[in-house]
């Protein structure tokens, strides 16, 4: 490709629309000088010339390489030039690997920093929450424990609405009927774990105790070693609460109406409103509280403890009118109302169960049957049966006889009746469900993976909360 001027190879090529090709300087003065093609004669202007543009990268070869010694030349000159480059994209992939490493262990640090700082904060936070709940009373830990200040007797008042109270439930017994839709003994042998939730830390070591709302079985509360309370919402699988306050493994929890009940081994027992905020502390115990029991009247509660006393509260006046001394040396293991409301079942360590006058703090009567310690009781709704759970079995006691009518085997570490007193759950190695009356019979086995520490029926026992010793919440229906 030459000029078509000079004959010589252009150095900027451009072409014109008949194709001839020019040396672009010495075009555009022929252009200036005469405004036409210096070949076709015909008029031209520098806005016709089209430039040729080769490649950047391929450099011209002079027609003097075309021949041998110069294509060796050529090749010779590309060869190192291809070498070069070649040193030069490995030396640059060399330091991209370097980068890239680099760039991999900071991201890596960076995880790991945010990881720690996430733990650190969650700690912190838990920190922060039990440092709360117990700022008010650390004086008092540090002190040598005060001597327990025993009351006994109700107030006035207090007995009256008792007696009220007992007075409209024994009307309300007589008319009672049973459910229509209450679960049939066959139901159970089909129910299976329709909800399993870890709803509290898998380091705990599980659940101690389940409550289920009253008229509205779907909120369950269930107390945990992990110092926490968890309100759990069965119709959409999802915690909605965890109560923060316990400063050591929270042993018991009710239901008062829409609000909490709390107790555990800080010696404490806590109220918290249906908001999820602390309402009340009651400071009356000097070592574990363990269990609370909440009156048919939601206007009091009792609670046990291993200082071997029981108290029974004032909600609303968030006061304690009565601290009652056990008149053994054993510490209490748990407590209940009696469906009247004016009789509480105690058990304790040493393997007793007895029955109190809740409104004078006297003890009624004592039941002796179990050989190891009692660890939970249950009154059933009709009044006449109570079953305590120990290592050695379920005894079920007709109160009319004082007599034990029937007898489970298995180490449990509760018992639970449901609402019609039809059908009676232990929690073991498993939770077990039986029929009441007749033959006692065995209806289900309800299979968990660690030991079954409570268990409650839900309305007309249709579901089973069952908390065992893996922090998981089940519901079995």
């Amino acid at each position: 490709m030459l000029c078509a001027i000079s004959g010589a190879a252009p150095v900027r090529a451009v072409v014109t629309r008949r194709g001839i090709v020019y040396e672009r300087s010495l075009i555009e003065k022929v252009i200036e000088e005469r405004g036409e093609c210096p070949v076709t004669k015909e008029p031209l202007r520098v806005d016709d010339l089209i430039e040729i543009k080769p490649q950047a990268w391929v450099n011209p070869r002079p027609e003097a390489m075309m021949s041998v010694p110069g294509m060796l030349r050529a090749f010779h000159d590309e060869w190192d030039a291809l070498m070069l480059e070649t040193h030069s994209l490995r030396k640059e992939l060399q330091m991209t690997r370097q980068e890239l490493s680099h760039a991999l262990y900071q991201h890596d640090a960076a995880c790991r920093v945010i990881a720690r700082l996430m733990k650190e904060r969650d700690e912190a936070r838990d920190a922060l929450a039990n440092a709360k709940g117990s700022a008010k009373r650390s004086a008092e830990d540090d002190a040598e424990p005060a001597p327990k200040k025993v009351k006994s007797g109700v107030p006035a008042d207090i007995m009256e609405k008792m007696d009220a109270c007992l007075k409209e439930l024994s009307s309300a017994r007589k008319k009672r009927e049973i459910s229509s839709t209450l679960a049939a003994s066959g139901d159970f042998d089909g129910y299976t774990a329709t909800v399993t939730s870890a709803v509290h830390k898998t380091t705990s070591g599980g659940i101690n105790a389940v409550a289920i709302k009253k008229g509205d079985d779907n909120i369950i509360a269930s107390a945990s070693n992990d110092h926490t309370v968890s309100v759990f919402d069965k119709s959409s699988s999802q915690r909605v609460q965890q109560l923060v306050g316990h400063s050591k493994k929270v042993l018991d929890v009710k239901f008062v109406g829409d609000n909490v009940l709390s107790c555990g081994a800080d010696k404490l027992v806590k109220l918290w409103g249906a908001d999820g905020s602390e309402l009340a502390t009651f400071r009356d115990h000097t070592d574990d509280v363990t269990s609370v029991s909440v009156h048919p009247s939601n206007s009091y509660f009792v609670s046990t403890s291993t200082d071997k006393t029981w108290g029974f509260h004032d909600i609303g006046s968030g006061s304690c009118v009565t601290l009652v001394n056990d008149d053994s040396d054993s510490a209490i293991a748990c407590g209940s109302f009696h469906p009247d409301g004016v009789i509480l079942g105690t058990c304790t360590k040493d393997a007793a169960v007895k029955l109190w006058d809740a409104k004078e703090g006297r003890k009624l009567l004592q039941l002796d049957g179990h050989t190891s310690p009692v660890e939970g009781l249950s009154f059933s709704e009709n009044g006449y049966y109570l079953a305590t759970a120990a290592k050695d079995g379920v005894k079920v006691w007709d109160l009319r006889k004082s007599k034990i009518v029937h007898e489970i085997q298995g180490a449990a570490h509760g018992v639970a009746f449901d609402h019609s007193g039809s059908y009676i759950a232990k929690a073991g190695s498993n939770a077990e469900v039986y029929q009441v009356k007749g033959k006692w019979e065995k209806l289900a086995e309800l299979k968990v993976a660690k030991t079954v520490k409570a268990v409650a029926f839900g309305e007309d026992a249709r579901s089973i909360v069952v908390g065992s010793a893996d922090h998981n919440l089940r519901v079995f229906a």
